[in-house]
């Protein structure tokens, strides 16, 4: 079983390279745009709650937290 294991993890791997040489990227399209991203982040300078703020942009809780996170890595 060990083997076909690892000739799919091969073949998966040698895949994904080369579709990342042809410029083609996997996963999910991100759920927040700039102007998610503008809104979210001042609506929690205003002051407003994580949910309130979930609710009133209509993405999850997760997503969110997600913004405000990568916000504040990118401040110095």
């Amino acid at each position: 079983m060990r083997p076909v294991r690892f000739r799919i993890v091969r073949k998966t791997k040698n895949g994904l390279e080369t579709a990342r040489k042809q410029g083609k990227v996997g996963g999910r399209r991100p759920v927040v745009d700039d102007d998610k991203r503008t809104a979210i982040l001042d609506r929690r300078r205003r002051g407003e709650s994580i949910r309130t703020i979930a609710t009133g942009v209509k993405v999850s809780v997760g997503v969110v937290h997600e913004t405000l996170a990568e916000a504040r890595e990118q401040q110095p």
